[in-house]
């Protein structure tokens, strides 16, 4: 047996051993270079969870700080308080707006991908930044909306607001076969909603008024009383009455007249009497407010206006209904089409980070 041949059984020993030790005895470099490169799943969720990342979409994180940050832009819409939010609806909230930042995510690079289908000229652009700055007093208060929406400058900013507009303008041209509508279509919505389209009875009113904060019920009533008297035996009217007794300032001035009026704009306590008085015939009548001489001076009965009359409000309510199930529609094919490219770490979106 050569020398050579003794070295080399040595060395390849040594080299074995050493594999041996690194793989399944220690955590050496070799191992965690190959655990680097080609990660499990539970160095996967490790690692997630250490930079708190929620979701990964074309490898792109979103970070749990970022989907809170949205669940409290929401709330803050509708004028809730985070702090009267249970844990279990909170956690819904986090899965909505996650959901939502996934899909937009998508869509960005959709649009990205295809920006010269959707080019939005610089003056477009401009108009757009206009806009969002008009919408606050201030550079201050500006620079502050920027940094909470994570806005680092005026770059950046004219940047994002230039790819919502593009973006918006991609989807449009996507989802407008779905948007047209038919005159056959119009006809037969007009026909479905013939009740919602007419006009209900509405009646002219005037009448004077004393409030009850102001005067005792039984001396406002007695006052009245006399006065409307005095109107059916001729010798007053309400304009006058109005202008130098009644405690509606508003109407006063204008002979205490109401205009025309349906019972969906006035108390219903109020509605109750005006609505069964007919045509010039005046009345005493007691409100949660007060006490009334009303009087009806006109009356014009519920009214379906024609189909030409609506016809363009119509073509765009159907629309208008259409657009928000269209872009919901194209989004939902999108994340199918692109499911295998998005990574949700439920646990690190479930549970409070360390």
């Amino acid at each position: 047996m050569s020398q050579t041949f003794v070295i080399r059984m040595v060395a390849w020993s040594s080299l074995i051993l050493y594999l041996v030790c690194d793989f399944f005895i220690f955590t050496g470099p070799l191992q965690r270079e190959l655990r680097s490169m080609f990660p499990t799943q539970e160095d996967v969720i490790a690692h997630a969870r250490a930079e708190g990342i929620c979701a990964k979409v074309f490898n792109a994180p979103i970070y749990r700080s970022q989907v809170d940050r949205r669940v409290q832009e929401n709330l803050w819409r509708t004028g809730r308080d985070a702090n009267k939010v249970s844990a279990t609806e909170m956690n819904m909230l986090r899965w909505g707006a996650l959901n939502t930042m996934i899909d937009e995510h998508i869509m960005r690079i959709k649009v990205r991908v295809n920006v010269e289908q959707a080019p939005v000229p610089e003056e477009e652009v401009d108009a757009e930044v206009l806009r969002f700055e008009k919408r606050f007093s201030s550079a201050a208060e500006l620079n502050k909306a920027m940094a909470a929406q994570g806005i680092e400058s005026r770059k950046e900013l004219r940047f994002r607001l230039a790819a919502r507009l593009q973006q918006e303008k991609y989807v449009m041209q996507k989802i407008q076969p779905h948007l047209e509508v038919s005159e056959q279509v119009a006809r037969q919505w007009y026909h479905d909603h013939k009740s919602e389209l007419t006009m209900p009875e509405r009646r002219r009113i005037r009448h004077v008024f004393l409030a009850a904060l102001d005067h005792p019920s039984d001396e406002a009533k007695a006052t009245l009383a006399i006065h409307l008297d005095a109107l059916k035996a001729g010798t007053s009217t309400i304009e006058k009455l109005a202008e130098n007794f009644s405690d509606d300032a508003q109407s006063k001035r204008q002979g205490g007249d109401l205009g025309w009026m349906s019972r969906q704009r006035i108390p219903a306590d109020f509605a109750a009497h005006a609505f069964t008085l007919p045509i010039n015939s005046p009345a005493l009548v007691k409100t949660k407010l007060g006490w009334h001489i009303i009087e009806v001076t006109g009356i014009k009965k519920p009214s379906l206006l024609p189909f030409e009359t609506m016809h363009a409000e119509i073509m765009a309510a159907i629309s208008d209904s259409r657009r928000e199930a269209a872009i919901k529609q194209y989004r939902h094919q999108l994340r199918l089409l692109n499911h295998e490219k998005v990574e949700i770490f439920k646990t690190v979106l479930e549970y409070d980070l360390p």
